[in-house]
């Protein structure tokens, strides 16, 4: 009876701090969730099946917006890949204007990240800038447009929303 009891007493001791782990881990793990984090990596779950350029372009990423941009010092951007039909004001995070994508050294392009736009016709160059992902667009007067830059893909080692990214390269 003795060995029962204690063996009882120590299942249930077992069970008690399994509960309390597992109820305290899904609480802090929740609480740890940065959101802009959770958003940056919803995006990333987004765009994975238009990682190839001609997927991107059959999803709708269509027009092409610039050859390969490329800054002398700052680094680059890669070609501009546009939906037209998101070019209308919208700010929803899983719905990026541009895709980014900027040679492999392979004869191919990488995908290397996103871009947000909005177009001066739509919003006003005087107005606040808009937000998305906590960070404000910065305007681009020789585009016409609020413009943010996401390097989800391609690390920047100037940040994830600086404009040039010195690893992407039209070379």
């Amino acid at each position: 009876m003795k060995n029962l009891t204690k063996q009882s007493l120590q299942m249930l001791s077992v069970l008690i701090l399994l509960s309390l782990t597992l109820t305290s881990c899904s609480k802090d793990d929740e609480e740890d969730i940065d959101p802009v984090e959770q958003k940056i990596q919803e995006i990333k779950e987004s765009t994975s099946a238009y990682k190839d350029v001609n997927a991107a372009v059959s999803a709708g990423w269509s027009e092409v917006l610039s050859e390969c941009v490329e800054h002398p010092d700052e680094g680059g951007m890669g070609f501009h890949y546009g939906r037209m039909e998101f070019f209308d004001g919208r700010q929803n995070h899983l719905e990026p204007q541009v895709m980014l994508f900027a040679p492999d050294g392979n004869g191919g392009l990488e995908f290397v990240g996103v871009e947000f736009i909005i177009p001066f016709s739509i919003l006003d160059e005087n107005s606040e800038p808009p937000v998305i992902l906590g960070q404000e667009y910065h305007q681009n007067h020789v585009q016409e447009i609020w413009a943010l830059h996401v390097w989800t893909e391609k690390e920047n080692p100037k940040g994830i929303f600086f404009d040039w990214n010195p690893n992407v390269s039209c070379n």
